[in-house]
């Protein structure tokens, strides 16, 4: 059987200037109490009509206490998700024409759509970006990495300024990485600070052993864990 949600009283416009915090705890709210629900469905089954409504209002407050206690972590995935897009967005995410175009191969090479953030990281999506130690372009690749995954780079040619041909070979460095880790976190230590140290970490709790990373490493890592949750 098929249940219907009742319509709101309100538009969703309305209910969108709600404090986004309370909105993420209502809605967290909301799912425990279909979750808790369908555990006491074959209980309440045999209950008559008005304990069945009595149950239900004791279902709800008790979601209710659960999710203002913290709940299952859904109200704060939510609430870093929407940081996440804030900082993404003013960071050159994909609201940005470059940003657009990588998002679309991202998703083409059937990656997680977050993976278009690291150009917002490492280069502002900058595309004449040049670190002090040579990385350059939109994903700052290095010269070894960029010849590795097919760029050209050279004295009279330097492919890693090209946004469309960087970002390929860097979506076919980070295929290669995941490939050979299996784990995101093992990836951005990769991409941040090189594949044989991130082998160093193979086997290991990565954020229990964060205190072994470098600190730019570290905040690479916790800065993308805090907005896509991985």
């Amino acid at each position: 059987m098929i249940e219907v949600l009742p319509v709101p009283p309100q538009t969703f416009r309305e209910h969108m200037k709600k404090d986004v915090k309370a909105l993420a705890r209502e809605f967290e709210a909301v799912l425990l109490k279909e979750v808790l629900k369908d555990a006491f469905r074959p209980f309440l089954r045999e209950k008559a009509f008005s304990q069945r409504v009595y149950y239900d209002m004791f279902l709800e407050a008790v979601s209710r206490k659960l999710a203002e206690g913290g709940g299952i972590g859904v109200a704060d995935y939510v609430l870093r998700s929407l940081k996440g897009r804030e900082a993404y967005k003013s960071e050159g995410g994909p609201n940005r024409p470059l940003g657009n175009m990588v998002l679309d191969l991202v998703r083409k090479h059937n990656l997680p759509s977050w993976v278009a953030y690291i150009p917002a990281v490492e280069s502002g999506y900058n595309p004449e970006a040049v670190s002090p130690k040579g990385a350059v372009g939109l994903w700052q690749l290095m010269p070894e990495t960029a010849r590795r995954f097919g760029l050209r780079v050279d004295d009279e040619v330097d492919e890693r300024f090209d946004p469309l041909k960087s970002t390929l070979a860097a979506l076919r460095y980070i295929r290669y990485l995941l490939d050979r880790f299996g784990s995101w976190e093992l990836v951005l230590i990769a991409y941040n600070w090189g594949e044989g140290n991130a082998e160093r970490f193979r086997g290991l709790n990565v954020w229990e052993n964060l205190d072994k990373l470098p600190g730019e490493t570290r905040s690479y890592l916790l800065r993308f864990r805090d907005i896509i949750g991985i």
